[in-house]
């Protein structure tokens, strides 16, 4: 993963969003990156049932409200940060949309995003926008969710299997890892239970980690149970890990929640920050 220097935070002026503008304005500053908070403002507006009608697309008083927002964001914390340190952004057009096609600009190294959990986003059969971005995003994208806080990233936990170990995505976890000062644990969940899962490929270890950084300081464990959401999150709490880190493909993920996206699950259940990274976007 290449140095992040510029940071994207998705703000809709939702509590969850503004956590997540918080965690975000903490990484940034952290990782001495780009700050840019972005707004996008739907300009089509069904008036029947057949008929669309586009909204006028004057942003002057939403890009006031954003500024506000910072203001208002940098007073509750006693920050100096003020607007002339970020960038606001204010654009039209279906946000999934904008947010992925900002992921593929080659400024773009990072998109933060919230998520409220659980029972909202099943609610809506995944309409959620944050993680339909994490799906489509051609960087990286961080989902914070509503009861997170930020924490220094010390331990950094990454969900490995056979097909995410390869030498590219751990050269990627690894400098970012390095990047940020954090100690790596990679973390395997085997299940042998093979009336819920079959047995998992063992990784090969060897010679991912021959031309690491010196500075790295990681380890690897294996851990046994039926739950693999479970066993992540009870490791995560007894390490004090700051951000799990998954990689996945972005045709299948998060599309099959309902019996066995560990992902998906963590993602939606955990009050730990989540980054998604995707194995068809190494290199």
């Amino acid at each position: 993963m290449k140095k992040i220097n510029k940071i994207i935070v998705a703000i809709d002026f939702s509590i969850t969003a503004r956590n997540a503008y918080r965690y975000a304005k903490e990484l940034a500053q952290t990782l001495n990156a780009e700050l840019t908070l972005v707004h996008v403002r739907k300009t089509l507006m069904i008036v029947s049932d057949v008929v669309i009608s586009p909204l006028p697309t004057d942003n002057t008083r939403l890009m006031k409200d954003m500024e506000d927002l910072v203001a208002e964001e940098n007073k509750s914390t006693d920050s100096l940060t003020t607007k002339q340190e970020l960038k606001i952004k204010v654009l039209n057009g279906d946000p999934v949309f904008i947010l992925t096609e900002l992921s593929e600009n080659k400024d773009v190294d990072l998109i933060v995003i919230g998520t409220t959990g659980l029972s909202d986003v099943l609610s809506k059969l995944f309409g959620s926008v944050s993680l339909k971005v994490s799906n489509k995003a051609h960087c990286p994208v961080i989902l914070v969710p509503r009861e997170a806080k930020w924490h220094p990233i010390e331990q950094l936990l990454f969900a490995s299997d056979y097909d995410s170990m390869t030498l590219e995505l751990t050269r990627h976890i690894i400098d970012f890892a390095v990047n940020i000062h954090a100690g790596i644990h990679f973390v395997n969940v085997r299940n042998y239970d093979p009336i819920l899962e079959p047995k998992q490929k063992d990784i090969r270890w060897e010679g991912l980690f021959e031309s690491s950084d010196p500075h790295l300081t990681f380890q690897k464990h294996t851990v046994y149970g039926n739950n693999t959401v479970e066993e992540l999150k009870k490791y995560s709490e007894e390490k004090n890990i700051n951000l799990i880190a998954f990689a996945s493909k972005h045709r299948n993920f998060w599309t099959n929640l309902s019996h066995k996206s560990i992902s998906g699950n963590m993602a939606l259940s955990s009050v730990t920050p989540i980054m998604v990274m995707h194995l068809d976007d190494e290199g």
